[in-house]
Formats: structure tokens, C-alpha cells, sequence
């Protein structure tokens, strides 16, 4: 058999924008706030109906954080006077495909790095349900906690605060250049990466609500004299390890569970057939008890296609057993 590999490129470009601070010791410090603006395109690879093609609008993801950014940058644009530092507004390109455009910038910084005191990212901001916000990144600076919970005390969100810096968006790369972060998201749900999530899905009430949370915060960050100090966040460490095998099931991010809560099953794989389903939380895989979704990855890695297991869940309480063959991870 012959075959034959070809590198496709396409010219992609983040999107930056500026409004410079009005304090003469401070404008050269800089605060980023940010949010990608691609997605899936007609589908296929990503997609997580990869055999359907059709256009995939991504309202949540990310048309909410693109939107977000925008209304963000004219607010501050019409308070521009208020403003210490120098706010930075980058729409991401290529972040479906791997924080690739976030990646590029903070190697190629249009603003020094150095001088960046702060990264607030906005990915998924447009579905907020029970008036519940998530926020990564808590951990990363110790200011964050008590501005949050002040603010808080006013906007009354239900808030689940998750200490780490990385997670799957943007912040993730400025985080890993010692930069404090906070990334704002209101969960997964079962558009996701599929043609239905669309317009009509979007909470336009909770998503306004957030965004007036995010001036304020952003506004408090500016007034402060001193540059939030930057935290490295201990997670669970794990050995490197990589895994041939695939279960099919999106973990969902939103939420802090003891287990590995499953938000969106993907049609035709082992855990579809097996019974498997959205809202269900795995807590043994095999012999290995998993208590997180670091448990949950470095469990697949024992396991070849192939092998049969038993997978243990919870679904509304109730403890249930499934029986699971899994299949090569493609």
C-alpha cells in the first residue's frame, strides 16, 4: 500500500484591539481580555456528529464570547477615562485546533508579556442555566477569591470556582507563562459541536449578566495599584502515559463531581452501546477507582481495543454497572 501525506495550510489571523490607559505610571501595564472566534466550519473532524455535513454556527461556542468581547470593548470604550491600565481585546483564531492562536500570541506578544498583569478569557458564556457560572483559573492569583465573592455578593451567581489555570481554552497558554488567569464558562450541553447549537438556544438575559460581572471585575483589577501576585496551581500529577483506547464520552468541565461526569455521549462508540449516558457519572473504570477526570485519563491508558470491562456509574444516585468493549482510539 502507498500513501501519500499532505499538508494543508490556510492564512488564519487573531484580531487585536486597544484602548489605551489615561495613568501616566500604569498604561504600560496591560490586561487581556479575550475570546476565540472560530469553530467546526461544515463539521467533520471535532464534530460531534462527524458523519453529518452541515454548517456548525457555534452560538455558544464561541459566537457568546465573540460577542462578549465586543460588548466589553465598546463599554470600555465609552469609559475609557476610568481606565489606569492599557486593555487589550484579542479575538482567537484556531482554537478548535489547539489554542493555536492563543499559542501563537504569547510567543509572539504584541504587548510584553511581562507587563501583563491578567488574562480573563470567555469561552461558552451563552447557555447559563439555574443562574450557574463557572470560572477556572481562581487559584492563579491570590486576589481573585476575595473580588469574586465581593462582587458576588451583589450579582448572586451560583458559582463553582475551580482553582486551575489550564483547562480546554485560551487562558491556558498565558497561564502557562506565569500569568494570572480567569476563564468565565457556563457548561457544556447537548449542542455541543453540533449544527443545533444555534441562536436560539442563547440565554441573552444571563449572558448580559455575566458580562456586567466581568466590567466590574475588570474595572477593580484596574484600580489596583499593585500587580496581582501570580500562583502555580497544584493539580493532581500524573506519570506521562499515553492510551490506544476510546470509551466515547465528552467529560463535562462545568461541574466538580467525585467521579468523571459524562456530558454528551458520541453516537456509535463503546459507551453508547453499552447504555451509557449524558449526566451519568463514571466512577470505576475497571479495577480503578476514579475519583476525577485525571483518574479517568490515566485509567484508558490500562487498556488495549478490545478489552472488555466493567464501567460502575452513577445516575441520579443510583449506582449502576455497565459492561464495555473498547474500541481503538482514532
Amino acid at each position: 500500500m502507498q500513501t501519500d501525506v499532505r499538508y494543508i495550510k490556510s492564512k488564519v489571523a487573531n484580531v487585536i484591539g486597544y484602548i489605551e490607559g489615561s495613568n501616566h505610571e500604569l498604561k504600560n501595564e496591560y490586561i487581556i481580555i479575550g475570546a476565540h472566534y472560530d469553530h467546526l466550519g461544515w463539521g467533520g473532524q471535532g464534530s460531534l456528529i462527524p458523519d453529518t455535513v452541515a454548517i456548525h454556527n457555534g452560538a455558544d461556542d464561541n459566537g457568546s464570547g465573540t460577542v462578549g468581547l465586543l460588548e466589553l470593548a465598546e463599554y470600555f470604550s465609552h469609559n475609557r477615562k476610568k481606565l489606569n491600565r492599557t486593555l487589550v481585546f484579542i479575538a482567537f483564531t484556531a482554537e478548535e485546533e489547539g489554542t493555536i492562536g492563543s499559542g501563537y500570541y504569547v510567543k509572539n506578544p504584541v504587548f510584553p508579556l511581562e507587563n501583563t498583569i491578567a488574562m480573563i478569557n470567555m469561552d461558552m458564556i451563552g447557555r447559563m442555566k439555574e443562574n450557574k457560572l463557572t470560572i477556572y483559573g481562581v487559584g492563579t492569583s491570590p486576589i481573585w477569591n476575595e473580588i469574586i465573592e465581593r462582587l458576588n455578593s451583589e450579582f448572586k451567581f451560583e458559582l463553582n470556582l475551580v482553582k486551575d489555570g489550564y483547562g480546554p481554552s485560551d487562558h491556558a497558554q498565558f497561564y502557562s507563562k506565569n500569568i494570572p488567569v480567569l476563564h468565565f464558562f457556563t457548561g457544556i450541553h447537548g449542542d455541543y459541536h453540533k449544527p443545533s447549537d444555534d441562536y436560539d438556544k442563547i440565554n441573552y438575559q444571563g449572558q448580559k449578566k455575566i458580562l456586567d460581572f466581568i466590567a466590574s471585575l475588570t474595572l477593580e483589577l484596574d484600580k489596583s495599584k499593585e500587580k496581582p501576585q501570580f500562583v502555580k496551581v497544584e493539580t493532581p500529577q500524573r506519570s506521562a502515559r499515553g492510551f490506544r483506547v476510546t470509551l466515547g464520552v465528552v467529560p463535562d468541565y462545568s461541574e466538580e463531581v467525585q467521579g468523571m461526569k459524562v456530558s454528551d455521549v458520541r453516537p456509535g462508540t463503546p459507551a453508547e452501546k453499552a447504555g451509557i449516558k449524558p449526566g451519568d457519572v463514571i466512577i470505576k473504570l475497571g479495577e480503578r477507582e476514579i475519583k476525577n477526570i485525571y483518574d479517568y485519563t490515566y485509567a484508558l491508558g490500562d487498556f488495549n481495543p478490545g478489552d472488555e470491562v466493567e464501567v460502575i456509574i452513577l445516575r441520579n444516585g443510583e449506582k449502576l454497572s455497565f459492561k464495555v468493549k473498547f474500541e481503538e482510539r482514532k
